[in-house]
């Protein structure tokens, strides 16, 4: 198993939690993602980004809405361990192809194989500078699902942009803080890598938009920021959740305060390729101790 894919299982392990919030929000998503279907000219194909442990969506949707079903994942056996959970008819699995895809391109140039080893020996931050970009070189033309471009009526994004590279890079730099490594070449690290993702997520956004018909819609979920239950602001997004310009001049205050984070950036990048029109903010329940805030998009093309 692959180094990325290795990290990645963990994450969709993690996500065991289930009560009858989190089936409430799965099935606002259902009701999204209907309303999406519904603008459609053709249901022929679609295409989920990020399909993991299916916690945010049913699947069920897809299947009966579409002749072909694409699930993607860099995690693909956890997709196949659900698809186990679901017991599917014949004619409902006949729909689903399921692909692995890495979708930053790290795994191609073996980002993380050694990256402490490399790092380590490090003394300046020019020298950090070429460790880093020599594992990115090539990386802006990197290309996934090429076989589907121009195919999907629907594709659909589940919260991918906050887990793609970023957490396993502040991993790996909290297993160099445990071996010693001086603070401030850590931190720089970790500055350096968030100021990367902005083109690795434009990268992204661009083969995932490249799939899209002309005639397609775009679904897409991103988890904007985490609240422990029973906080102030908790209690502040519960109650004004059901309000979207109330939710947005929260966010406002919020993005004031902390700035741009890698979920909002996502939903940005890709406001740049394509055109809004629905936006919802949604309460996800994550494991009984706290909540993401998800502003979930339906693009369509200019």
């Amino acid at each position: 198993m692959k180094v990325i894919e290795i990290f990645n299982r963990k994450l969709n392990q993690s996500l065991t939690y289930e009560n009858n919030e989190i089936e409430a929000f799965r099935m606002q998503v259902d009701e999204i993602l209907k309303y999406a279907h519904e603008q459609l000219l053709e249901s022929e194909m679609s295409i989920i980004i990020g399909a993991g442990k299916m916690k945010d969506f049913f699947l069920t949707f897809f299947v009966n809405n579409y002749k072909e079903v694409i699930l993607t994942d860099i995690d693909i056996q956890t997709v196949n361990d659900e698809l186990d959970k679901l017991s599917l008819s014949k004619e409902a699995l006949k729909k689903i192809t399921k692909i692995r895809i890495d979708y930053s391109g790290f795994e191609k140039n073996l980002f993380f194989n050694k990256f402490k080893e490399r790092i380590i020996t490090c003394h300046s931050f020019d020298k950090i500078d070429q460790v880093i970009n020599k594992r990115l070189e090539g990386l802006e033309n990197y290309k996934f699902l090429r076989a589907y471009y121009q195919k999907a009526d629907l594709v659909y994004i589940s919260p991918i942009y906050t887990q793609i590279v970023y957490n396993q890079v502040l991993r790996e730099c909290a297993l160099l803080r445990e071996r010693g490594y001086p603070e401030h070449m850590i931190k720089y690290i970790e500055n350096t890598m968030l100021d990367k993702m902005v083109n690795i997520i434009d990268t992204i956004n661009k083969n995932i938009v490249n799939t899209l018909k002309s005639t397609g819609r775009l679904v897409a979920l991103s988890d904007i920021f985490q609240v422990d239950i029973g906080s102030d602001f908790h209690l502040k997004i519960k109650k004004g959740i059901n309000s979207f310009e109330g939710m947005e001049e929260i966010y406002k205050e919020y993005q004031e305060k902390y700035g741009i984070g890698l979920g909002d950036y996502g939903l940005l990048n890709l406001g740049e390729k394509l055109t809004p029109c629905l936006s919802k903010w949604l309460i996800w329940p994550y494991d009984g101790k706290s909540s993401f805030i998800v502003k979930l998009i339906i693009y369509k093309k200019n």
